[in-house]
């Protein structure tokens, strides 16, 4: 007599073909040795049926095509678009390194114990590098977004271009420290969002201990989360339609979470193009960075290279002095040296909030 016990599990369709297929071939050598002996039993015939039930289902299934994966989600798209930017509200005036580029050095506005750095020039060789000096950065606002346009004093010399990352840098605490960046790269003629990305500060460790001053040896993650954007929380870049060496960036209010009050900066930068180790002056000392001085002991340029940045501007509040670390300071202009001697004055750079020389210099 025989007894029949069926047990029912759950495994997985490549391991059920395999067992399907192995009983298949154990029927069959049986079949065979059956058919020699005599025939087969109207059990073996059933058991026979069953299997190839069993297996003729499996087949089907198999050879179905498999679903797709489900995609993943796209980002939302923008519901807010930049316009053309009004008139500019206020202009930053930064340091120009071109004065003296034909002699390899800078002759002012790089501080780099105070995170200040006017460096538009390689490592060592200090080959002058137009497209990261910054010249100007106008500010304008509407409803929707705050515009920056960068002006660059010129293409790169190698590849006629701007090719570097553009940004401007955001402190809406008003402590020295930034709390939000927007970098773009690659910038095209029209307004887009492709190459354009923006960087929160999720611990705030942006500038170390002391923000703004030179914390050697500080070792944290600066620029550490990037932001989706999407909907209303966007930023955007293009080419100046009037000024093929000027970056304009687009910031929306949403994206800032619409602050009354905060500072602002702009940076170029083609040399460590990193973030995460903001602020740069915490992640080495001046003699490893060198310096675009050339009177200086740590010139020339080494570490930190190709890079340009500005004092920062507020917006929502006045001026006064430098109220907060990292503000663009106000104070009167400086006495015109006296010609003659060999001496021809120019000014070198101007102050940002009002009419006058802040530095002057011989020809």
């Amino acid at each position: 007599m025989f007894t029949h016990i069926i047990i029912v599990i759950h495994i997985p369709h490549a391991l059920i073909k395999f067992i399907v297929l192995f009983l298949l071939g154990t029927l069959l050598i049986q079949a065979v040795s059956c058919n020699a002996a005599g025939g087969k039993s109207a059990n073996e015939l059933a058991a026979e049926q069953t299997l190839q039930a069993i297996y003729a289902e499996e087949t089907a299934q198999a050879e179905k095509v498999a679903p797709e994966a489900e995609a993943p989600a796209s980002p939302k798209a923008p519901l807010l678009m930049p316009g053309e930017p009004p008139e500019p509200e206020r202009t930053l005036e930064d340091a120009d390194s071109s004065i003296r580029a034909y002699e390899n050095r800078a002759v002012s506005g790089d501080k780099f114990l105070d995170s200040l750095y006017e460096r538009p020039f390689t490592s060592q060789e200090m080959i002058y590098q137009p497209d990261l000096d910054i010249y100007t950065v106008d500010f304008a606002s509407d409803d929707d977004f705050f515009y920056f346009t960068i002006t660059l004093n010129g293409m790169n010399p190698d590849e006629w271009g701007l090719n570097g990352l553009y940004g401007v840098e955001f402190d809406r605490t008003k402590t020295g420290r930034g709390d939000l960046i927007v970098w773009a790269e690659d910038i095209q003629s029209d307004w887009s969002m492709e190459n354009v990305s923006a960087y929160m500060d999720s611990d705030s460790d942006v500038g170390g201990p002391k923000p703004i001053v030179a914390d050697a040896g500080f070792s944290g993650g600066g620029y550490d989360t990037q932001i989706d954007l999407e909907e209303d929380k966007v930023a955007f870049a293009r080419i100046s339609p009037d000024d093929p060496e000027a970056v304009q960036i687009a910031v929306s209010r949403s994206l800032l979470e619409n602050p009354a009050e905060f500072l602002w900066g702009a940076w170029a930068d083609n040399g460590l193009r990193d973030v995460t180790m903001f602020d740069y002056n915490d992640t080495m000392g001046p003699g490893a960075a060198g310096s675009p001085i050339n009177t200086d002991a740590d010139y020339p340029l080494k570490a930190l290279y190709n890079l340009d940045n500005t004092c920062r501007l507020p917006y929502g509040f006045e001026q006064m002095g430098a109220s907060y670390p990292g503000m663009c300071i106000s104070q009167a202009p400086a006495t015109e040296p006296a010609s003659g001697g060999g001496c021809t004055p120019y000014c070198i750079r101007y102050y940002l909030v009002r009419p006058g020389c802040a530095e002057w210099g011989c020809r």
